[in-house]
């Protein structure tokens, strides 16, 4: 999805155009907001497909980017970007040739570097005790320790790569991302999802990319105060989703100690997200619904298996 990052988007599409495996169809969703800007860019890029609508967020701009490129002969995979990723030449090649041998892999993703090329941006993602996912290396430097293809419990949705066949085992009310996210842990919420319907998920180190990352640690507060909401109350619309149980009762206590640091944390420098408690508690029922969803997936998928 572009949301006036133009310039970004240039670079991302140049990228694209140099893969070695090239894609069979590309397509942009634009939400608008540099109509201008947007017009040069597509006229530098004529075989790619720009859609347009409100701005609905990542997830709403990368359900309907995927739909469009599964409208017709589906391709094998979608990989879904960010403006803000470079991918390296061989990107596409390595990254579907680790993952199209392997059947029960569903998503997959690459190394991603910050734009020095010497610092880890993730190497898939993690779920910690607390249950608040992490991207793998972050901000570490790269000196190989992250060279060894395996599979995580996450891939990073800045580049995603998603078996089409998969797709529809995957949405829950004809979405692959919950839109209710809007922006942030939408791609950790799908690859929890996968792993609990018994998909895998795929960490290919070899298949390398550049991500700028609008979202820094040292960058917090600059980031739009909705957006660090929408962050907020996340993390507990995909542990209503997704959490089993068992996993409650087995991480509660690593749960208890987040929560009470979160908190103090929003009342001593971050007040704003107070509303992201309430915002979350307005979406419960429908976390609730989906996760009933959810669940009655993975017992037929237990039954066919």
């Amino acid at each position: 999805m572009n949301h006036g990052s133009c310039a970004d988007l240039e670079a991302c599409l140049s990228s694209i155009a140099l893969q070695t495996w090239a894609p069979e169809r590309v397509a942009v969703w634009d939400t608008g907001i540099d109509a201008g800007r947007l017009a040069e860019v597509a006229s530098r890029f004529p075989e790619v497909s720009f859609l347009g609508g409100e701005n609905r967020g990542y997830a709403g701009g990368a359900n309907r980017v995927v739909q469009a490129l599964n409208e017709s002969a589906p391709p094998e995979f979608v990989l879904v970007l960010n403006p803000d990723v470079v991918l390296d030449t061989s990107f596409a090649q390595r990254l579907v040739g680790a993952t199209a041998a392997q059947p029960n892999f569903a998503i997959a993703t690459g190394k991603l570097l910050r734009s020095d090329r010497k610092t880890i941006d993730s190497a898939g993602t993690f779920f910690p005790r607390h249950r608040r996912p992490r991207d793998r290396g972050s901000e570490e430097e790269d000196r190989g320790q992250y060279d060894r293809a395996e599979c995580v419990d996450g891939a990073s949705g800045a580049a995603m790569l998603v078996r089409s066949s998969a797709i529809e085992v995957l949405s829950i009310e004809g979405e692959l991302f919950d839109e209710s996210f809007f922006a942030y842990h939408e791609d950790t919420d799908l690859c929890w999802r996968a792993r609990r319907l018994r998909f895998e998920i795929l960490y290919a180190p070899s298949a390398v990319a550049v991500h700028t990352r609008g979202w820094q640690k040292a960058d917090r507060m600059r980031v739009p105060e909705a957006i660090r909401r929408h962050s907020f109350k996340n993390h507990y619309l995909q542990l209503v989703k997704n959490e089993t149980g068992w996993g409650l009762l087995l991480n509660l206590p690593w749960l208890i100690v987040w929560e009470i640091l979160r908190l103090g944390f929003v009342l001593l420098r971050d007040r704003a997200l107070l509303s992201a408690y309430r915002e979350a508690w307005q979406l419960l029922g429908t976390a609730r619904r989906r996760r009933t969803l959810i669940q009655a997936t993975v017992q037929e998928r237990m039954q066919e298996s």
